[in-house]
């Protein structure tokens, strides 16, 4: 094999450029995917006009009996309840099903005018389902994770040896471009491969020149 660019034919060159591109607009879409996801579940969630509170079963009983839910939702897990007089949730961890159903049997129950506690009551009795396409989407950008990963290490011998060998490339100039390539190589190799192996121009121009 051949290090010397000038030697390769342009279907070569070109295919490192591929994959030397590739990590940083990896990376790119990598950092934009995950600041997506994020952003979606704040809006969803911690972000909306709704304000909410945690509290304990303690207080949650007393709204109930106080009559200040307009809506209570029994989930496996927690009990969401929302307020009458104001656009807030309310959030209690219940684990136990006895509990739950106490809690039901109390926001159901009528108060003094014959009317239940909590007008609207609903139960969920399972866990949200996780959909199909979601381990899969995981998985898939799991294995494109890794392979950039591999990609990015295969390519760090590559441009050293490149610069080593470049015959046109002083003793300091070959150590910058190492020193480089090895600490930001993501960033610094579609660089060395647009000068040095697309366009194929020598680094020391001026001796040339001068001579």
């Amino acid at each position: 094999m051949s290090w010397d660019p000038t030697l390769w034919r342009k279907s070569r060159k070109l295919l490192l450029g591929i994959a030397t591109v590739w990590p940083p607009v990896y990376m790119l879409l990598f950092i934009l995917t995950v600041f997506s996801i994020t952003a979606y579940f704040a809006l969803d969630r911690g972000l909306s006009s709704r304000r909410s509170e945690d509290i304990d079963l303690i207080q949650l009983e007393r709204k109930i009996r106080n009559g200040e839910l307009s809506e209570l939702t029994v989930k496996p897990t927690e009990v969401v309840a929302y307020d009458r007089s104001c656009d807030c949730e309310y959030r209690a961890n219940v684990k136990s099903p006895s509990t739950r159903a106490e809690i039901i049997r109390l926001a159901r129950e009528p108060d003094q005018n014959g009317v239940p506690r909590v007008p609207k009551v609903s139960e969920e009795t399972s866990p949200p389902q996780v959909p199909m396409y979601l381990p899969i989407g995981f998985a898939a950008l799991f294995g494109v994770h890794m392979l950039s990963v591999w990609l990015m290490l295969g390519l760090l011998p590559v441009y050293i040896i490149l610069a080593v060998r470049r015959p046109q490339f002083d003793q300091t100039t070959r150590i910058v471009w190492i020193v480089l390539i090895c600490l930001m190589g993501t960033y610094v190799m579609p660089v060395y491969w647009y000068l040095y192996v697309w366009r194929n121009q020598p680094a020391v121009e001026a001796t040339s020149d001068s001579s």
